[in-house]
This record gives C-alpha cells, structure tokens and sequence, in this order.
C-alpha cells in the first residue's frame, strides 16, 4: 500500500496484491476501496477515477467497471466500491486523479493492485499433516491464479511450504521446525483447473495441535488465531479442509473426539456465519513406531479413525476421505508424493460433494457388519462403483480385526465376494458384543480393499458385529 503523501492517488485500504475475494452466490464480488489524493497542479475541480482490467490484456473487464469516478473530498480522502466484479481473473486495479475534466487517458498517476482473482477461499486447519511436512521431491510448484493469504498479513503467490512463518502476524501457529510440501497447493490448483477460476488459500494448520486447542470452550487459541487470519485476509471462505487427529488417538481424548469434533464444526459455521459451511476431513493415516507402543495408543487410532468416520456420516456438509494407501516421510507425516493423492481425493470431494460435478468422490464405507454363523462375518460396503479388490494373499496381513469379550478372535482367511463384500473366516466362535476394526492399530496394514472404480481404499472403521 501507498504511504499518504505520495503524488496522484494513493491506495491504503480494500484489496492487496495477489488478493482472492471470495465469490457470493451469484458467482461476483464486491471490492471496496479507500486512500487519499495529492496533486501539485493548479485546478478548479478535482476527481478520483477508478477501473479494473484484465490483467493478461489491459482491456476493461466489463464496461461497468471502465473509469468510474469514486466519492472524492476535498480534504484529500476517497472511496469507491468496485460492484459484480465477475468471478475469474487475475485483474488489475488502475486509479488516477482527472484534473479539470481532462482527458482520461491521461489522468495523474494513481496507485494500482495487481494479480486479484474472484473465486473461492479455503481455510487450512488441523495439525501437522495440514501445515504440511511432506519431505521428499516432487514437482508441485507455484501457479498464477493459486494464491495464499501469508502469515505475514499479505496475500502472496502460494509457494510451499505453505506454513512458512517468516515476519508472521500470527505466531499462535508458528511452527516449531520448518515446514515443507503440504497437499493443499496440489488441491487449490485441480480445483482452479476445474472450476476455472481463482482458489485462494489461507493456512491456520499448527503441527501436534490437539483438538482442544481448536475449541472456543478449551484452550481456543488457534480457533481465535483462525478468525484473525480469516478476517484479514478479507472475511469470507468457501470452506476448509481439515487433518487432524493424531494428538488426540489415545483411550483418553478418543472418546469424546466426535462430541468435540461436533462441537468445533458448529463453533466455526457461526463464527464464519457460513451455517451449511463444508468441512473436508481425511481419516488419520499411520504412525509407523507402533511397536513401542502401548495397547491403549492403538485403540485411541482406531477411535479416533471411526470417529472421522461418523462425523461424516452424521454431520451435514463434513466428507471424509481415506488415506490408508498413502506413503510417508518419516514416521507419521504424509511424503509429498502421498500429499498430492490426498490434494487430489480432497479436490473430488470438492467437485463432487460441493459443486455437484458428476465426479467420483466417495470411499467403499462400512454398511454393515452380520455374522453368518460363529465362525464367519460377512462386511457389506456403500459406495462401491464397480467392485472391490484385495490382492494380499498374505493372511498375517489381513487388514481387519475381530474382537470379543474374551480378547482377539484369530483369523483364518480375508476373501472378497463382488461387487462390495468381504467374508472374513474367524479360527473360533466370536462372542456376544463382538467387534470387527477394518484397518486396525495406529499402523495398519497398507493394503485394504479399495474400489477399483477410482482405486480409492475403504474408510477405516470400528463395528459391532450383528
């Protein structure tokens, strides 16, 4: 921004370079401007212009939007709302000051914004796999028309990593170490390719945040540092994209993970006054130093996994998508090449669920779980489009696990019935109130079923078996 004083017309407030607004309903935004003027040329009258251009041509976006005068006082202020700005971009701001009713074309200088999309904001939240620790090469550079809001207060051209905290304004969420690839530039640009228009970015992700620290009724200061960002960066967002959960897989905080989960998607709809605001989630993945660990850490992943699970299936506006085949960095963060899968589900999800395009987007998810005599349980999957597949004959790898009062119940074999069943074979009677987890333990195995319409794995799940 222009510093007051400065000759012709000066730009202080409204918009910023590389600025995505936010699209209304009717697919237009509004932008407002205010600054000041100064001139040293004699006049007997005085008028601040206004227009927004293409920026790749120069020309006039539409002729509504050509020079425009805007409220001018004489004490040197001015201001101007630039109205139905259409979706798309990247535009121009131009202003000027016309002396006298000279000639348009040349009106003294005037400050001018550039890069500025209309389109759609994405809020990035969660914990480490959102901000992003993704070490490995892989080509996901930046691209005009993705832009993010940066932690030093500006919007900017997203570039990983994403939570990168030079000069930041908002150290609730620094990170401790130096963040690297996270998925969400993969997914601001398949979105922009397939919607054609602008995605901004605004990344609010702290690395080992608990659920809590997202609460207004905990602790809530990265909820409180979210609204922050959010308000500066212009106020509105289409929606967010959220992975969370590993702090919160323990015996402890997993009970209660889809009370509060529930509970921070209501917090954010009325903070954001966004009531049906859509939330995409990702199941948790994997931490691989599982041995170490007690029996009560393994059950808090399964918790939590089914916990993601139900949100989805009973909260409007919240998906879910399964990262189960996805590889790592090190031991519980999400490699780059892994990162661009789940950018990929998450953006179909986008397409699929929020913009109704005729996409694929949904993971086989557990309808039901029935006992075909002691010894067997027949699993029936939604959402299957063409059939399931499991090609691990290995029978110590079978990804599920069934479990009675009595502890763990063995299994003989893991088979699949087209198009959307597996019958699991149990080495003796199950017992009353027994169990089955698809994907069980804070590692599970890497091959689950998955359709292969699409090659998207089960959902993981805990089920009590009828």
């Amino acid at each position: 921004m222009s510093t007051i004083g400065t000759l012709g017309v000066s730009i202080l407030s409204g918009a910023q370079d590389w600025q995505i607004f936010q699209q209304s309903p009717t697919g237009t935004a509004a932008i407002s401007l205010a600054g000041q003027w100064r001139t040293e040329n004699p006049f007997t009258r005085v008028q601040v212009m206004v227009r927004l251009v293409l920026e790749d041509t120069g020309s006039a976006v539409r002729r509504t939007l050509e020079w425009r005068p805007a409220d001018t006082q004489l004490d040197g202020r001015w201001s101007y709302t630039l109205i139905d700005v259409p979706r798309g971009g990247l535009y121009r701001i131009e202003t000027g000051l016309q002396l006298d009713d000279g000639p348009v074309e040349w009106i003294q200088r005037g400050d001018m914004i550039h890069h500025l999309g209309v389109g759609d904001v994405w809020i990035i939240a969660g914990q480490s796999n959102a901000a992003g620790y993704g070490r490995n090469p892989t080509l996901d550079g930046p691209e005009l028309g993705v832009h993010m809001f940066h932690a030093r207060g500006q919007w900017a051209l997203a570039t990983h990593p994403l939570a990168d905290s030079t000069s930041t304004r908002y150290p609730a969420n620094r990170e401790f170490a130096n963040a690297a690839q996270s998925p969400f530039l993969h997914f601001a640009r398949v979105l922009k390719h397939a919607l054609g228009y602008p995605i901004g970015l605004i990344p609010t992700a702290l690395g080992g945040s608990a659920l809590d620290q997202w609460l207004p009724s905990k602790s809530g200061a990265l909820f409180t540092n979210m609204l922050a960002y959010v308000r500066d960066s212009g106020g509105q967002c289409r929606g967010m994209v959220w992975y969370q959960g590993e702090s919160d897989a323990n015996e402890t905080k997993g009970p209660t993970y889809l009370q509060r989960f529930t509970e921070f998607v209501a917090e954010c709809r009325t903070a954001l006054a966004t009531p049906a605001l859509p939330i995409i989630t990702a199941q948790l993945n994997r931490w691989t130093a599982s041995d170490p660990m007690t029996p009560g850490i393994h059950a808090g992943w399964d918790i939590v996994r089914e916990a993601q699970r139900q949100a989805a299936r009973t909260i409007p506006g919240v998906h879910v998508m399964a990262t189960l085949d996805c590889g790592l960095s090190d031991l519980i963060h999400n490699g780059a090449d892994a990162n661009r899968v789940i950018a990929e589900r998450m953006a179909a999800i986008v397409l699929g669920a929020v913009c109704g395009h005729d996409i694929k987007h949904r993971h086989p998810d557990l309808e039901s779980a029935r006992a075909d005599g002691p010894r067997r349980v027949v699993l029936t999957f939604a959402d299957v489009d063409l059939r399931l597949s499991f090609d691990n004959n290995i029978q110590a790898q079978i990804p599920f696990a069934v479990r009675d009062a009595t502890g763990m119940v063995p299994l003989t074999s893991c088979r699949i019935e087209p198009p959307n069943r597996v019958v699991l074979e149990l080495h003796r009677d199950a017992g009353p109130a027994a169990v089955v987890v698809g994907a069980p333990s804070a590692c599970p195995p890497y091959q689950v079923p998955f359709d292969v319409s699409g090659y998207r794995p089960i959902l993981a799940f805990t089920a009590t078996i009828t």
